[in-house]
């Protein structure tokens, strides 16, 4: 079985693909033939050995790199995956006009399988037979047809656990930060001015580069750290030195930074709204954003449970994410297309 992943965002850069590389390496030990293709904004097409020379993957030069990332295509990928042949291609990432343009170009019989985040919606979402989501709750809600047919699978998130460090949440007394919060400040709905009011009274990092960022750097906050851009080692470093994450998207799936915060011992409180599952409750808390102040008070004033909470998410973490349990979601992707 041939199956192709398509990474429907146009970038140079696969540094967040590697869990999708890892899932593709886990396939070909069992006998598939697995590729990732990607558009770039480069003039030619090219091919490369990634992950130790273990996957193949082809970058296609866009056809129309001045538009925004979502309406991107690529005459060359299509070509490309074509001439692949897959039996199934995993869609990551939803809503890409890429997505449509590739399904249309490959036999009727050609399996879908949706790698789901943020975004739920695109033109190709009937025609899927699997959908890797973040947490089982996403899925039901979204996908419910498929995970009554019990073809929904939570697709872990790859962290590199000794970057992460030993996962033991800090005693207060020796927290450099109360707050931690980890997102671009390119985006309102990062939302990073809620955790404004928190400053009165605590220590408050928001870890990320953007111009939302320059009027807070301008108020010249005392209890307001804003380092900038950091890289992973150093993203890690400011987690192990703080109490709790507060992370104040307003539309998210799950993202990373909430998994790396709770395998640094770290309780992460988030919106239900935003995030419905993925943080079990012996690991963080989702609020409203009326709660909000009570959820924080309520870890603040009690560092045992801070503390019980950062040891659990660590050991959920260690359990539900990394290389391995997406080598285990593999076996299963790989039984599921074979039935279908």
């Amino acid at each position: 079985m041939r199956v192709a992943i398509l990474m429907s965002h146009a970038s140079r850069n696969m540094n967040g693909a590697i869990r999708d590389m890892i899932l593709a390496r886990a396939m070909a030990t069992h006998g598939m033939e697995a590729r990732v293709f990607r558009m770039h904004p480069g003039p030619a097409t090219e091919h490369e050995m990634m992950l130790g020379g273990a996957v193949p993957v082809t970058f296609c030069a866009t056809d129309n790199p001045q538009d925004i990332p979502h309406r991107q295509l690529s005459a060359s990928l299509l070509a490309e995956v074509v001439a692949f042949a897959p039996d199934a291609v995993l869609y990551k990432g939803l809503g890409y006009a890429v997505n449509a343009s590739l399904q249309a170009a490959l036999p009727a019989t050609t399996r879908v399988v949706l790698v789901i985040g943020g975004g739920v919606a695109d033109p190709i979402v009937p025609q899927a037979s699997l959908v890797l989501g973040e947490y089982p709750e996403q899925m039901q809600k979204h996908f419910p047809d498929l995970a009554k047919a019990k073809r929904a699978l939570v697709l872990p998130k790859f962290l590199d656990m000794a970057v992460a460090g030993p996962g033991r949440p800090v005693p207060w007394r020796e927290a450099d930060f109360d707050i931690v919060n980890v997102g671009n400040f390119n985006e309102k709905r990062k939302n990073q001015e809620a955790l404004l009011p928190f400053t009165d009274r605590y220590r408050v990092v928001c870890i990320g580069a953007g111009p939302l960022a320059v009027p807070l750097k301008k108020a010249g906050n005392p209890r307001l750290f804003l380092p900038g851009r950091l890289s992973q080692p150093q993203v890690f470093d400011h987690l192990r030195r703080s109490r709790i994450m507060v992370h104040t998207s307003t539309m998210d799936g799950l993202p990373r930074a909430t998994v790396e915060a709770m395998a640094s011992g770290v309780p992460v409180i988030a919106f239900q709204a935003t995030i419905g599952g993925g943080i079990p409750p012996t690991a963080g808390l989702l609020v409203s954003p009326a709660g909000l102040p009570h959820a924080v008070e309520l870890l603040m004033a009690d560092d045992a449970m801070r503390l019980r909470m950062g040891r659990a998410a660590r050991r959920y973490v260690e359990r539900e994410h990394g290389a391995a349990a997406i080598e285990r979601c593999a076996t299963q992707v790989i039984k599921l297309l074979a039935e279908s």
